[in-house]
C-alpha cells in the first residue's frame, strides 16, 4: 500500500492509526469496531463505483456501438434469473440451443447441410459515361491452327473496368462586351457579369459547394483539402479557404432562418446537442465546450441547428419559446425545465432509448435484475419495427400502440416499482430505475398520439457528421465560427432528410442566392425538400437535359 499512497493518503492513514489506538487504549471497543466498520464500508462503496466507472469506460471503448441485445443472449439472461421473475416479461425462460459446429447437427445427411449464399456483384451503374475502347486481335490469332484457314468474327465479349479521373480546376474567363457611342465619345457600357457569391472573391458556386461539403459531409479539414489542391496543381492556403466557408455561411444564413420557423411550425419538435469544442483565450485550457443543438421537427421533415457557447438552459428555452407545435421531446436534460414551467408550454416527450440505455448498461454490469426491462422495452421496440416494415399509417400505429405497447408499458411500470429499493441508488441498475421512474410521464405520452416517436434518435443519428468531424478537425475557431457550422449543418442536413446530393444542391443554390434578383419571398423553394422535388420533376420531362 505505501508503495503506491501519496503522502497525503499516508497523513490521513497515520492519523486514523492513531485515532484508533486511543480508543484501544480507553477501552471504546464498541466504538472502535463501528469506526473501522464505517470506514470499510465507505471504502468498498467508492471502490464499487470506481469500478462500474471503468467497466463503463472500457465499454464506451471497446464494446460495439450498437445497443442492441441478440434475442438469444437475452433469453440466455432471462433463464439465470428463474421462471418467476422472468415471467414478468411473458417469454420463455429455457435457454437457447447452443449451435453446432458447420451450422448442422453431426446426423444431418451432408446433402441437406446449406452452404453459405454466394456473392453476386452488382452492375455498375447505368448513369456512369462509358468510354468504348474496341481491342482487335492480334494477327496471329485470326488463323485457324488446324487448318489455316481465316477464323470469322463472331461478335464481342464485354469485360468492364471501373476507373477514375482526378477532378478538374479551371479558371471560367468571362469576355465581356463593352460598347461606346464613339460619335460623341461617351456612353460606356458593359455585358453584365454572372454574379459571384463572394464579392470580389475568386470563388465560384462550385468549389464553395465542395469546400462545405468535403468539410461538414465528409469531416474533411481544411488543412487536407489544401494538399488535394496541391494535388490538382493549385495552391490554396487554408486561410483563404476559411475565409470562403465563413463567407458563403453568411449567403447560406437566409435558409436557416427559413428551416428554423418550418421547424418551429411543426406538431412535434424533438432536440439534444452534442459538444462542439471551440477555441478560447480567456478559457483556462484555451479551449472550451460549446454545444450544437438540433432541432427536428415531426420526425425528420425539416430540421435546424444552433449553437450555444454553453450548456445552460437558456438557448434551448429561448427556441422553444417561439415553438408553436404541441409537443417538446427531449432526454432528462434538466436545462428546459423553465420552458415547462411556463404558461401554455407545450407537453414534454421522453425518450425511450435513453430509459432502455442505462438499464442495457446495468445489464452489461453484469446485474441480471436488468434483464426484464430490457426484454420488455425490446418488446416495445418489436411493435414499433412491425409497423415501420409494414409502413402502417398513423390510426393504425396509434391502435397498435394501445392494444399491444399499453399493457407492455404497464408491466413495465410495475417491475421497475419492484426494483425500486433492491438496488444501491449510485449503482447503475439503481441509475436505471431512478430515471425511469422520474421520466414516466414522459415515456407514456407516444401511446396516446401516434405522431410522438417512442424515441429521440433520430436526433442522436443526424448528429452523427458533426461528431465524426470534431475528431478531424479537433474544433471552431470561435463563436462566429461554431455559428456557421450550425448554418452549414442545417442544409446539410434537411439534404440527408430528402436524399438530395449536397453538392449539387449547394452549388445550385450559392449560384441563385449570389444574384440579386432573387426575391426573399421565394426563399423557402431553395430549401432541400422543394428543391430535391423540383429537380425530380425536370429529370422526368422527356427533353430534360
Amino acid at each position: 500500500m505505501t508503495d503506491h499512497a501519496t503522502p497525503l493518503q499516508l497523513q490521513q492513514a497515520a492519523g486514523v492509526r492513531e485515532m484508533l489506538a486511543k480508543m484501544f487504549d480507553e477501552g471504546r471497543r464498541d466504538e472502535m469496531l463501528g469506526t473501522v466498520t464505517g470506514l470499510l464500508e465507505k471504502l468498498l462503496t467508492q471502490n464499487t463505483q470506481l469500478e462500474w466507472r471503468l467497466q463503463a469506460a472500457l465499454r464506451q471503448l471497446y464494446r460495439k456501438r450498437s445497443e442492441k441485445i441478440s434475442p438469444d443472449q437475452l433469453a440466455f439472461f432471462l433463464a439465470q434469473i428463474g421462471e418467476a421473475e422472468a415471467a414478468k416479461a411473458n417469454v420463455e425462460t429455457a435457454p437457447p440451443t447452443p449451435p453446432t459446429i458447420g451450422g448442422a447437427s453431426d446426423d444431418q445427411p451432408a446433402a441437406q447441410k446449406k452452404s453459405p449464399p454466394r456473392a453476386v456483384r452488382k452492375p455498375l451503374p447505368a448513369h456512369l459515361r462509358r468510354e468504348i475502347r474496341k481491342v482487335p486481335l492480334l494477327s496471329t490469332q485470326t488463323c485457324c491452327e488446324s487448318c489455316g484457314a481465316t477464323k470469322q468474327s463472331m461478335g464481342i465479349e464485354i469485360r468492364n473496368t471501373l476507373e477514375f479521373r482526378p477532378a478538374e480546376l479551371f479558371v471560367i474567363e468571362e469576355h465581356l462586351a463593352k460598347a461606346v457611342c464613339k460619335k460623341c465619345e461617351e456612353g460606356v457600357v458593359i455585358a453584365a457579369a454572372t454574379p459571384k457569391p463572394i464579392d470580389g472573391g475568386r470563388p465560384g458556386p462550385g468549389l464553395l459547394a465542395k469546400l462545405l461539403v468535403d468539410k461538414y459531409e465528409d469531416s474533411t479539414p481544411l488543412y487536407r483539402q489544401a494538399k488535394e489542391w496541391g494535388r490538382l496543381g493549385f495552391e490554396l492556403p487554408t486561410s483563404t479557404m476559411g475565409d470562403w466557408v465563413a463567407a458563403a455561411a453568411d449567403l447560406l444564413e437566409p435558409l436557416w432562418k427559413v428551416a428554423r420557423a418550418d421547424t418551429l411550425g411543426r406538431t412535434v419538435i424533438s432536440l439534444d446537442d452534442t459538444h462542439m469544442p471551440v477555441l478560447d483565450r480567456d478559457h483556462p485550457h484555451g479551449i472550451k465546450k460549446g454545444h450544437l443543438w438540433m432541432y427536428i421537427g415531426d420526425v425528420d421533415e425539416v430540421l435546424f441547428c444552433e449553437y450555444t457557447p454553453t450548456w445552460e438552459g437558456d438557448g434551448p428555452c429561448r427556441v422553444l419559446a417561439n415553438f408553436t407545435g404541441k409537443y417538446v421531446q427531449a432526454d432528462g436534460y434538466a436545462g428546459i425545465n423553465a420552458y415547462f414551467d411556463r404558461p401554455g408550454a407545450a407537453t414534454r416527450v421522453g425518450c425511450g432509448a435513453h430509459a432502455r440505455r442505462k438499464f442495457v448498461a446495468a445489464l452489461e454490469a453484469k446485474d441480471l435484475r436488468a434483464a426484464v426491462p430490457v426484454a420488455l422495452f425490446a418488446q416495445l421496440y418489436a411493435v414499433e419495427a412491425k409497423a415501420r416494415e409494414e409502413n402502417v399509417g398513423l390510426d393504425e400505429l396509434l391502435a397498435r400502440r394501445r392494444h399491444l405497447s399499453r399493457p407492455v408499458m404497464d408491466r413495465l411500470s410495475q417491475v421497475i416499482k419492484d426494483l425500486r429499493g433492491q438496488a444501491e441508488p449510485k449503482s447503475p441498475l439503481g441509475k436505471a430505475i431512478t430515471y425511469a421512474i422520474n421520466q414516466w410521464s414522459t415515456l407514456i405520452v407516444f401511446l396516446e398520439d401516434a405522431r410522438v416517436p417512442i424515441d429521440n434518435l433520430h436526433v442522436e443519428r443526424r448528429h452523427r457528421p458533426t461528431a465524426l468531424g470534431r475528431r478531424n478537425y479537433l474544433f471552431c475557431g470561435s463563436d462566429e465560427g461554431a455559428r456557421r457550422h450550425a448554418i452549414i449543418s442545417t442544409l446539410l442536413g434537411n439534404c440527408a432528410i430528402v436524399g438530395a446530393n449536397p453538392f449539387d444542391y449547394l452549388r445550385d443554390v450559392i449560384g441563385k442566392l449570389a444574384g440579386v434578383d432573387w426575391p426573399a419571398a421565394r426563399l423557402a423553394e431553395l430549401m432541400p425538400a422543394p428543391w430535391a422535388a423540383a429537380a425530380h420533376k425536370k429529370s422526368e420531362q422527356p427533353n430534360a437535359e
